[in-house]
C-alpha cells in the first residue's frame, strides 16, 4: 500500500474548489474521497476529477478504480454510475476490497446502505 494522494481542482483564481483523495492498494486505486464545494457543483468539476485520477492511475499501472459510497444519495452512487463505475457486489469481491468496505462504513450505518462501486480503466 502507498501514500495517499490529492488532486485539487482550482477556480480561475486558483482558489481550490474541490479534490479527490486517493491510495493505491495493488493494482486498484482507491477513491477515498472526492468533494467539490457546494457552490461549484453542477460544473463538471467532480467528473474532471474522476477523469483526472483515472489518467494518474493508469499512469502508474492501475487497472481499475475503487470506492464504497452511500447507495441511494443522489450525488454518491448515482453519479458515480454515470461516470462508468458499477457496483460490485461483496460475494463476487476480492478480499482486499471486502475488507476495505467494511472498514468504510461507519459504525451507526447499515452497511445495506453503501455500495462497493468499480471503475475499469
Amino acid at each position: 500500500m502507498q501514500g495517499r494522494r490529492a488532486l485539487v481542482a482550482t477556480h480561475v483564481l486558483d482558489e481550490p474548489v474541490g479534490f479527490a483523495m486517493t491510495e493505491q492498494l495493488g493494482r486498484i486505486e482507491w477513491l477515498c474521497e472526492l468533494s467539490v464545494h457546494p457552490i461549484h457543483g453542477r460544473r463538471g468539476i467532480g467528473a474532471a476529477l474522476v477523469e483526472a485520477v483515472a489518467r494518474a492511475a493508469r499512469g502508474r499501472g492501475c487497472d481499475r478504480i475503487g470506492l464504497s459510497t452511500f447507495r441511494a444519495v443522489p450525488f454518491n452512487a448515482p453519479f458515480y454510475a454515470r461516470h462508468g463505475f458499477f457496483e460490485m457486489p461483496l460475494d463476487r469481491a476480492e478480499s482486499l476490497l471486502v475488507r476495505r468496505f467494511r472498514d468504510e462504513v461507519p459504525a451507526d450505518v447499515d452497511p445495506a446502505e453503501r455500495v462497493l462501486m468499480i471503475k475499469m480503466l
